[in-house]
């Protein structure tokens, strides 16, 4: 897939495209029509990005987002048009304090919506998370998933603050949000396979990061990559 770059405040036009995207602005505009896969992998410092996407009728964007992450303050609003599909997959290695809030808008009729959110916090690690799905009144057959989940693999506090804001009563919804550590009943699994504690811890923590991304075995070992930097 063809790569783009943004270092600049820009407002893309993406129409029936596959690309990977690496985003170094502050101020990202993605206008979607047809059908738009986008990956983008990357570790960085600071993420204080603010991103719009916004869905025309009759298109389908699947979105897979993985930072292996510092400090972030990022701000991702999406509005969804008639008869458009969204798949939108963020996943996160948190080494500081950071704040994520998204705001997605279905403003039209036959939409489906699904946002899943994993964290990884480690190190000084933690996050707040808040994450608002609003379906517009008047709106009919659409299909909601907002799943938000944090791995704490430190002691800080994480905090995930949900939102689901239904004005129509023609709407199929589902939700989740958890916060929690690893399972001593999956590390003693592992334990009695004779896999050490900590290659388990490793093993249990990248499988919760990489499985929530929609991706091919080539991506995942790339993926892999930026993890064990």
């Amino acid at each position: 897939m063809n790569k783009i770059i943004i270092n600049k405040e820009e407002n893309l036009e993406l129409k029936n495209n596959a690309i990977n995207i690496e985003i170094n602005s502050s101020h990202l505009t993605l206008n979607i029509s047809g059908k738009v896969l986008i990956n983008e992998f990357n570790k960085k410092e600071l993420d204080n990005t603010s991103i719009t996407i916004n869905l025309a009728k009759n298109s389908e964007l699947l979105y897979n987002r993985f930072l292996n992450i510092n400090n972030m303050d990022t701000n991702i609003t999406i509005n969804q048009d008639s008869n458009s599909s969204l798949e939108f997959n963020h996943s996160i290695i948190a080494h500081d304090k950071g704040k994520l809030t998204m705001k997605s808008n279905v403003l039209g009729d036959n939409n489906k919506t699904s946002i899943k959110i994993k964290a990884l916090t480690k190190d000084l690690g933690a996050l707040v998370l808040k994450c608002t799905t609003d379906n517009k009144d008047n709106t009919n057959n659409n299909e909601l998933l907002e799943s938000l989940k944090i791995l704490m693999l430190n002691e800080e506090e994480s905090i995930i603050i949900p939102d689901l804001l239904v004005a129509s009563n023609e709407v199929e919804v589902n939700h989740a949000a958890t916060i929690s550590g690893i399972k001593e009943d999956e590390l003693f699994y592992l334990n009695s396979k004779g896999i050490s504690t900590e290659d388990a811890k490793k093993l249990i923590s990248e499988g919760f990061i990489i499985n929530n991304l929609n991706i091919s075995s080539k991506q995942r070992k790339e993926l892999e990559g930026i993890i064990n930097e």
